[in-house]
């Protein structure tokens, strides 16, 4: 691998290891994910590539995980406006598609990844939008 190739590799895995936009975080999985497609697959990705993005991600999907209990838990509480509450979903909606590229990538990987457990698990820590449903319905047949 030359340098021109390492040191982008090395800017992409310290840009995602720092992110704090999902937005951003999910574009840089996507940028990462297809350089390694271009080099030829993860089989041309050096170990110490591969070993900084893994570690990466665990940071990330730690980061995303005490952000969405955060948010669950200010979600429920009886201050929060639905505006407010829209807002959350909104937040939530950007961090899943950051945990879909997440989930590309590692899937490039393994298919088995280990961390893709990790992935759903941060993904089910959301708190439900929809969850509403069962109580309009009450409302309508009331």
């Amino acid at each position: 691998m030359n340098q021109m190739v390492s040191a982008t590799f090395l800017q992409l895995i310290n840009s995602i290891s720092c992110e704090q936009d999902a937005t951003f975080l999910a574009s840089l999985y996507k940028y990462f994910t297809e350089a390694v497609r271009v080099i030829g697959g993860p089989e041309a990705l050096s170990q110490q590539f591969h070993e900084g993005v893994i570690e990466a991600t665990k940071r990330q999907l730690s980061s995303l995980a005490d952000k969405r209990k955060s948010r669950a838990a200010k979600a429920q509480s009886p201050n929060v406006i639905d505006f407010d509450r829209d807002d959350l979903a909104l937040v939530e909606e950007i961090e899943d598609y950051a945990l879909e590229d997440i989930a590309k990538m590692l899937v490039m990987f393994d298919s088995n990844h280990p961390l893709l457990v990790a992935v759903s698990s941060v993904r089910d820590l959301g708190f439900n939008t929809y969850e509403s449903d069962e109580e309009e319905e009450e409302e309508e047949d009331g």
